[in-house]
């Protein structure tokens, strides 16, 4: 809807808009999507965001301190985080993203949730609390709960998060994408991604396997005009699958422990 940024200062209060949705869609049109993956689950994630901020406090926001959260060992690879901040991370759709952010102060969810997982558990092995900043600093519709929840989610360390091992591909296939992608043209990344814009419409999205000559053609040499991929994602997702199920296991045994302590005779 881009009402967002309207909802996140006030200008529009989410009564006003259930009340709106309800009597100029949802009545009119009762064979609409249902929560919670409809417009209307969207405004109750939003109520259990909130609720779970005022719950935790300013612990929420917090891996060392907030008890819902898996402890991750993400790794500090500040050059990382830089390229990924400033969309020059060699995967295109992920770096239009990154700087239409950066640009406008908005991107769609999707894309939200496309480079945090490549932030994440994805692909740099970068914690959630380092993306949650960013956007704090970069989105006109930013809302401190609601960013934190989102990142506690997308990272994989929340009890709603999706299974750990559901990663999002940073080189979409138009033809059949989790992230809805619909631009086989890739005229997103030829906007955000100018040093992309003349190039073939089969390698947009992953430019590196384009052959030279045709990088030639397009005045565009992957990794002089536009940087090579900082990751092979291939090898670095296979990683980071095993070593957040070792995150995973490390917790389970440490609860079972817990649990063993807590029935011991005294």
């Amino acid at each position: 809807t881009v009402l967002s940024p309207y909802v996140a200062h006030g200008c529009v209060s989410a009564r006003r808009f259930y009340a709106d949705l309800v009597s100029e869609a949802l009545e009119p049109h009762p064979g609409h999507a249902k929560p919670p993956t409809s417009l209307v689950g969207q405004l109750y994630f939003r109520e259990m965001a909130y609720l779970q901020g005022l719950a935790l406090g300013p612990d929420y926001g917090s891996q060392a301190r907030n008890p819902i959260c898996l402890d991750v060992p993400w790794r500090d690879d500040p050059s990382a985080l830089a390229a990924w901040a400033e969309g020059r991370t060699g995967f295109p759709f992920i770096d239009a993203c990154m700087r239409q952010l950066r640009q406008t102060g908005w991107i769609h969810h999707l894309a939200r949730h496309a480079v945090a997982c490549f932030l994440t558990r994805g692909d740099l092995w970068i914690s959630w609390e380092a993306g949650a900043a960013v956007f704090d600093d970069l989105l006109l519709d930013y809302d401190w709960a609601l960013n934190t929840f989102n990142w506690l989610g997308l990272a994989g360390v929340a009890p709603w998060s999706p299974p750990y091992f559901r990663v999002y591909s940073p080189t979409p296939d138009p033809r059949n994408s989790a992230l809805n992608l619909r631009d086989a043209n890739g005229d997103f990344v030829r906007r955000f991604v100018p040093e992309l814009k003349d190039f073939p419409a089969e390698y947009i999205y992953a430019p590196w396997t384009c052959p030279l000559p045709r990088q030639r053609a397009a005045n565009c040499l992957i990794g002089r005009d536009y940087p090579a991929p900082v990751v092979d994602h291939a090898r670095v997702s296979k990683a980071n699958r095993d070593a957040f199920k070792a995150a995973l296991d490390a917790r389970k045994a440490q609860r079972a422990q817990t649990a063993k302590r807590g029935a011991a005779p005294p």
